[in-house]
């Protein structure tokens, strides 16, 4: 039997603290993080049974005790803020705050007392109090979250026959953990989850070989809110027409466009399984190496959850805005906060009463794949795959979808299997299936030269999206006439305020906010490659390569009965279907494509080093960021697609990594201190290994928010981007050029593009020195240290790219600083 034990930590004392935006000191958390495990091996000996050499077993262990820092950055009201004073400029900027019964100024910018309302008053203590100095990035919150994990894995090999091998294998893993929150909530998330895989393999022949597998999977996770089985603060406050389920407990979720909003984790019970059963079978005939199989998966979603039980209020200083003969605001009026103490909200959405729900789903897959050795220096690659995906479905059709006519001029509400007034009737999946998801792929390995060490490398083949399905069944379940959901927009007949904002009758009979195309269609990529590398001597590799991938309907979402430019006051009365809120159209319009050129430098393992340099220099440009990462593209015009096309929130022009191992030259028979002395034995056998990486930032949008934003009453989905004034973007100092953008004309999109300002670039270095230490036999004792950018260098994630927000050309997160982790194993 043969094994290993392993050790390793990481602890708050060995670590940089957290690097500070404002340049005050930050605090440094305590905590500390562990890893260990226990791995065994050999043939299996059970009591009082003889010993088989033919059965082998492998078990392992690993566990987890993990307290992660948490570093958060944000911008709270300060005490004269809170008490209705905005009588203090934000970064040099005064908004004037008008009273929304008169349209004239408070007196001196300050709110009386008695106008505070008390809804908005009861709120404030859950507000934490500014604890940086200034009125901008005045908060940090540092705190640790625990994250405790045990796993165990176990493994069977028996041979039956000298034709047939029977293998099992079991995975156990339970979970806990904790997730803070902005203002100081800390949520739990326990889980735990099973796995079962039974594999046979049969060889017919020596050239004829089958594989059987089967394989189940159950996981249960769980979300727990801080607020949940705690006060009903909505009942205290007399905010109407939430969830009073005990669970739901809680402050309602509070938007703003200077300040950090007031928000905490959704409750959520997942119990999802995921049962398949796969054949394939290998064909070794002449210089043909044939493949083919095919793969049947059932699929088991079972989620409880209310998405937005304590809903959601977005102020965006609409209320206290001067107003225009048109009736928008006029700049330099209205602010957020002002709103919130009013209790004045422009929007308001709620999402709940949608019970336990069983989503289903099926896959079918086959292929057939030949690897053909044409010649000794030349092998072809070819193979086809055909997938079905099916729409996921409730077991008890408890799905809600609109029916939409051409135009978007009308829609209906429709469920399973029940006909629309436009397309008929509907699937029980409430999406049409995609049969025909055919995936051809090919490639190929040429040595030109068979004297020289030149190789071509190329390759071709497309790749489908099923799991796009997966984001569909919950939204459709949370929709009327299986729960209660609304977005409401404030307005001149209807005006929102904090106790009736969930409460107020829509003017709409159509309420639901999500729908999908029946004719969704699954999104696809074809990918294509050529390189060609060489050998510049016998430790030396160069390699050049292209890559492209194109992509093809990915998912994009849209807004077609936002309202026209106009006053948010009126929105509601100018959406283009009159008895319907606003609602989100997921449909799969988008497209991308991606070129990308690699250099490549490669040095073998030669004299205790090694090394791999990779550059590559690309571009993705698409209209809907889905495929390869980024969030979901909300269309800012639904009837202008064509403008939503710009550089991916993914897209990096430059990456440049280096990996490399040098081994120490000291020791017996090495370069240097090649004797037997101590200091021979104290350097020897230790090995230094690490990776550089530095690439460009991804690419940012400059957005509006706020009251001058909305024009199309949207409330808090989506958001409207900046004008371009025609200044460059890049500028000499800052991260980008502020004058480069500013807010839209009234009534107006903006016209800047989609991502055109350049994120920050980023810059780390990941060193590992370890040691193998060798015992008796087999037994070896192995001693590492790893560092996580090990220079501490700063790279910022994010930057304020809101022009009308108090952050806007901020720097608002780092990547973590210098991480340093001790690990010791024993193998046996």
């Amino acid at each position: 039997m043969r094994g290993s034990l392993f050790f390793s930590l990481n602890n708050s004392a060995f670590d940089a603290r957290p690097y500070s935006l404002t340049g005050e000191k930050v605090s440094k958390p305590s905590y500390a993080q562990s890893r260990f495990g226990l791995v065994l091996g050999g043939p299996l000996a059970l009591p009082k049974l003889p010993r088989s050499e033919r059965t082998f077993f492998f078990f392992s262990y690993t566990g987890s005790r993990s307290r992660s820092p948490f570093h958060a950055v944000s911008t709270l009201p300060t005490v004269a803020q809170r008490g209705g004073d905005f009588s203090e400029p934000l970064r040099g900027k005064l908004n004037t705050v008008f009273d929304p019964l008169a349209r004239v100024p408070f007196p001196a910018n300050r709110i009386p007392p008695a106008r505070i309302d008390a809804i908005a008053r009861g709120l404030l203590p859950y507000f934490p109090l500014p604890n940086q100095p200034g009125s901008v990035q005045n908060y940090q919150y540092v705190t640790s979250n625990g994250n405790d994990s045990d796993q165990l894995g176990f493994r069977l090999n028996r041979p039956l026959s000298r034709a047939d091998r029977f293998d099992v294998n079991a995975n156990l893993q339970w979970r806990n953990a904790s997730a803070s929150q902005l203002y100081g909530f800390r949520d739990s998330n326990r889980g735990r989850g099973w796995s079962l895989g039974l594999g046979w393999v049969h060889n017919f022949s020596r050239t004829t070989i089958s594989t059987l597998r089967w394989n189940f999977s159950r996981n249960r996770a769980e979300t727990l809110p801080f607020f949940a089985y705690g006060r009903d603060v909505a009942a205290e406050l007399g905010i109407l027409g939430v969830s009073h389920d005990p669970i739901n407990y809680g402050p309602p979720n509070l938007n703003f466009t200077n300040f950090g909003g007031l928000t905490d984790a959704s409750a959520l019970l997942r119990r999802d399984q995921t049962g398949s059963l796969s054949y394939s079978l290998l064909l070794i005939r002449g210089r043909h190496n044939l493949t083919l199989g095919s793969e049947y998966r059932r699929l088991q979603l079972n989620p409880r959850t209310d998405q937005n039980a304590r809903g959601t209020f977005t102020f965006t200083g609409l209320a206290t805005s001067a107003l225009d003969e048109a009736k928008q605001p006029l700049p330099g009026t209205g602010f957020d906060f002002a709103d919130f103490l009013l209790g004045l909200p422009q929007s308001s959405s709620i999402r709940f009463g949608s019970a336990s729900n069983y989503f289903r789903s099926s896959v079918l897959s086959g292929f057939l794949m030949n690897d053909w050795r044409l010649r000794p220096n030349l092998t072809f690659n070819a193979g086809l795959r055909y997938e079905h995906f099916q729409p996921f479905y409730e077991k008890y059709d408890r799905m809600a979808n609109l029916d939409v006519a051409p135009g978007f001029d009308a829609v209906a509400v429709v469920t399973p299997g029940a006909s629309g007034p436009f397309s008929g009737a509907f699937p029980r999946g409430l999406v049409d299936g995609d049969n025909n998801n055919f995936a051809p792929r090919a490639g190929l390995a040429w040595r030109p030269w068979p004297r020289r060490s030149s190789l071509v490398r190329a390759s071709y083949g497309i790749f489908y999206n099923g799991a796009i399905y997966g984001q569909f069944p919950q939204r459709l379940a949370s929709q009327p006439p299986f729960a209660n959901t609304a977005t409401l927009n404030t307005s001149e007949i209807r005006v929102l305020t904090l106790r009736n904002g969930f409460a107020t009758a829509p003017s709409q009979t159509i309420t639901n906010t999500y729908a999908v195309d029946r004719h969704y269609r699954v999104g696809y990529a074809q990918t294509w490659s050529l390189s060609v590398q060489h050998s510049l001597s016998r430790t030396l590799i160069a390699e050049l390569g292209y890559l492209g991938t194109k992509g093809t309907r990915l998912d994009i979402q849209r807004l077609p009965n936002r309202a026209p430019p106009g006053s948010p006051l009126t929105a509601e009365q100018r959406r283009r279907i009159g008895n319907a809120v606003g609602f989100t159209w997921d449909s799969s319009e988008g497209n991308s494509i991606y070129h990308a050129a690699q250099v490549r430098l490669m040095r073998r393992f030669t004299r205790g080093v090694s090394a791999n340099l990779l550059y590559v220099f690309g571009k993705s440009i698409d209209n809907a960021s889905t495929l390869g990462g980024g969030a979901a593209v909300v269309a800012q015009n639904d009837k202008d697609l064509r403008a939503e096309r710009g550089r991916s929130s993914f897209d990096q022009r430059h990456s440049l990594t280096l990996f490399y191992v040098l081994n120490s030259p000291a020791g017996a028979g090495r370069g240097v201190l090649a004797g037997s002395g101590w200091l021979a034995k104290l350097l020897q056998q230790w090995s230094l290994s690490g990776g550089l990486t530095a690439t460009s930032g991804t690419p940012l949008t400059a957005r509006v928010l706020g009251n001058l934003a909305d024009t199309g009453g949207t409330g808090a989905i989506g958001s409207g981007r900046a004008d371009a004034t025609g200044l460059p973007i890049h500028s000499g100092s800052g991260f980008f050029n502020l004058a480069a953008f500013t807010v839209p004309r009234p009534g107006t999109f903006g016209n800047a593009g989609r991502n055109t300002i350049d994120g920050p670039t980023r810059v780390s270095l990941n060193l590992s020195l370890a040691r193998v230490f060798h015992l008796k036999e087999r037994r070896q004792i192995e001693f590492r240290v790893d560092s996580q950018n090990f220079t501490n260098h700063v790279s910022y994630t994010n930057l304020g790219t809101v022009v009308n927000a108090a952050d806007y050309g901020l720097a608002t997160a780092t990547a973590p600083m210098r991480r340093v982790t001790a690990q010791l194993r024993v193998r046996f």
